[in-house]
């Protein structure tokens, strides 16, 4: 479901993944779909969607997961901190081959 938010070129989705619901709030800036917020947490720079991306959340302090991205990295965008956690979003320049390598 996409409703536009009042006054705003933005959109609000709400998406269910492994029976969790999300809210997600994102816009197009050019040609580049962006996020700007998941479930209150909103990114401080609108974080692109465009090329392999990976979104995960994880404790605020909790960097480990970027190490094991290969040195695929191209961009990475965090959210403000709900609950004492963040969103994350990755650029990488190739999609991951094995997404259980990532795992805890």
């Amino acid at each position: 479901d996409v409703a536009p938010e009042p006054d705003s070129s933005s959109g609000l989705v709400q998406v269910s993944l492994q029976g969790s619901p999300h809210q997600v709030t994102g816009t197009v800036l050019g040609s580049t779909p962006v996020l700007r917020q998941i479930n209150g947490a909103t990114f401080k720079q609108p974080a692109p969607l465009s090329g392999p991306v990976l979104i995960y959340r994880a404790k605020a302090s909790d960097t480990r997961l970027l190490s094991k991205t290969g040195g695929q990295l191209l961009s990475y965008h965090s959210s403000s901190t709900v609950a004492g956690e963040q969103w994350s979003v990755v650029g990488l320049s190739a999609p991951l081959s094995n997404l259980g390598e990532l795992k805890p």
